[in-house]
């Protein structure tokens, strides 16, 4: 049998103020319903609340009675009422609660003052009814002025172009983590979602081409899936290798472990340490590791990547335990790893911070991780935008390259003492193959090489993009980071 509602929302489909309510409770896992009002009436509001109040969203509390509205000068008392009902939410942290009113600020301030005349502007395009039309135009005029509704659908390409510009900088916020303001979505998440599923609520209207982390971003909050098992990004992940499996054998470029080699050297291990190869693909580094004597787990989100590991490992004689999980969450017991590793994989995580977390869990006293990924330095934000949008196009499970500097933070942050952070260029040597690996949509190619003609002094540099007898080649800049628990 269904469990009973615990909460109704009262609200209006379209209102920059109920959409991320509404996407909270259903994130939330409290059972609740939905009242969708008629356009432009409160009366059911005006009712509801003994005439205090004719705005929504409304929440009404099945199990106490307790009708819950804005009272507050913050103006936060309805999705601050969701969190006290499901904490775990986290939608107030107190650690980063300047920064989160700031973006609330600014969201609810510049972003929405665009979206509702957009959205109005359109009305035509939702609103059917006549009388919900007549009730629709009231309202508005009663706060804008008379002829307001028609002011702006004379102005709608310039109050479309403010929004894409006052959306703009979120772009820049999400290429360096997956939420506004970390690793977990807060209000000022869902509050952002409000305003831009109000902007496209009348259906003509669509975010600006140049907002890929943007786009990725919106489509994971509104799909809720990074409170599943396995959220977004990994399932993508997931998707992207268990597909193209085949293209990361013997002859792909990660087969050439001098890096990991080199990484460890200094570290003298000792003959049967247990190794934990993270995020393995197809095994390179597991191999090398069982081959130089370690105890080796290898795991990986993706069946196919496994089975191509165990088939490789086989032919080479290396005895290697796998498992199939993703990086942020590790089935093992607490100091269980003198070594853990994980190569070329982490811009792919979607929540690198708790994979940093787990491993400091799972190593031993006097362990150590060794992470070699691709990373962009920490002055150069520029770079670091161009350069996660072009992999995006390229291939779709790229989240983001990590700078060093948060790297460190986050190591520091659980305890690991960082012994050393190199940076080196390791060379791209041909677009097209890196195109084909990945599979990159024929449109994304083109965008990719606009991109490319295009880039900027600076990244042009930094890269050192160019060509090789008739083939585009880059540089990535490659960090190794070894910290121990010491």
């Amino acid at each position: 049998m269904d469990s009973p509602a615990r909460i109704r929302l009262y609200q209006y489909t379209y209102s920059p103020y109920c959409i991320p309510i509404e996407l909270a409770l259903r994130h939330s896992g409290l059972v609740y319903e939905v009242v969708d009002l008629p356009t432009g009436d409160p009366t059911a509001v005006i009712q509801l609340t003994k005439g205090e109040y004719y705005q929504v969203p409304i929440l009404e509390d099945l199990f106490s009675h307790e009708v819950i509205f804005d009272k507050s000068p913050s103006g936060d008392d309805v999705p601050r009422y969701i969190d006290n009902l499901a904490p775990l939410m986290k939608l107030f942290p107190s650690e980063v609660d300047g920064l989160h009113r700031i973006f609330l600020h600014y969201i609810e301030g510049e972003c929405e003052s665009y979206s509702f005349k957009v959205c109005d502007a359109y009305r035509d395009n939702w609103i059917k009814s006549d009388i919900e039309r007549g009730l629709h135009r009231r309202h508005k005029e009663r706060k804008f002025g008379l002829g307001c509704i028609e002011e702006w659908q004379r102005n709608i390409a310039a109050l479309i172009e403010g929004f894409h510009r006052a959306i703009q900088p979120f772009e820049q916020v999400l290429a360096d983590r997956p939420f506004l303001t970390g690793e977990r979505p807060v209000y000022a998440d869902y509050a952002l979602c409000g305003v831009i599923g109000n902007f496209l609520f009348p259906g003509n209207t669509g975010l600006p081409e140049n907002c890929l982390m943007l786009e990725a971003w919106y489509t994971k909050m509104r799909a809720g899936n990074f409170r599943s098992q396995l959220d977004e990004v990994q399932l993508a992940a997931q998707e992207q290798f268990g597909e193209r499996a085949d293209q990361y054998g013997k002859s792909h470029i990660l087969a050439d472990v001098s890096d990991v080699e080199k990484a460890i050297a200094s570290l003298r291990f000792r003959p049967g340490t247990y190794a934990l190869d993270v995020a393995t693909g197809a095994g390179h580094t597991a191999i090398y590791l069982a081959e130089k004597g370690f105890h080796v787990t290898a795991s990986d989100i993706t069946a196919e990547m496994l089975e191509l590991a165990k088939k490789q490992a086989a032919d080479k004689g290396a005895k290697i335990d796998f498992h199939e999980h993703p990086a942020e969450k590790l089935p093992y017991a607490d100091n269980t790893f003198g070594l853990v590793t994980c190569r070329t994989a982490a811009h792919h995580f979607s929540d690198p911070a708790a994979f940093i977390r787990e491993t400091a869990r799972v190593l031993k006293t006097y362990g150590y991780l060794v992470l070699i990924d691709g990373t962009v330095p920490d002055d150069h934000v520029e770079a670091a935008q161009w350069m996660n949008t072009l992999e995006k196009l390229r291939d779709p499970s790229h989240v983001r390259f990590i700078p060093p500097s948060v790297w460190r933070k986050w190591c520091v942050d659980c305890g690991l003492t960082v012994t050393s952070s190199q940076m080196e260029s390791f060379k791209m040597p041909d677009l097209n193959w890196y195109f084909n690996v990945a599979n990159t949509p024929t449109e994304n190619r083109k965008k990719v090489l606009e991109m490319l003609a295009k880039a900027p002094s600076s990244v042009r540099e930094l890269f050192k993009i160019g060509q090789e007898d008739g083939k585009i080649i880059w540089y990535w800049r490659r960090l190794t980071l070894i910290a121990g628990k010491i």
